[in-house]
């Protein structure tokens, strides 16, 4: 990892860690919309979907975190 992704990603942590969140889930975020920006696609047709279920992937897992405290 450069200098620079490393900085970035130590910028993600700490704002992570004050708004309560894990970095992982925005890093998976930031690898779907990769994924759809190396294809080259003008629209990027399926971003929105794949956005929308990893997201409710999330919450499901956050609530069933709740429910075990």
């Amino acid at each position: 990892m450069t200098d620079i992704l490393q900085d970035e990603d130590d910028l993600l942590v700490e704002i992570c860690k004050k708004h309560g969140v894990d970095p992982q889930y925005l890093r998976e975020l930031f690898k779907i919309e990769k994924e759809f920006a190396d294809k080259n696609m003008a629209k990027r047709k399926g971003i929105f979907e794949r956005i929308s279920d990893y997201v409710e992937e999330w919450v499901e897992d956050e609530e069933a975190g709740m429910e075990v405290l």
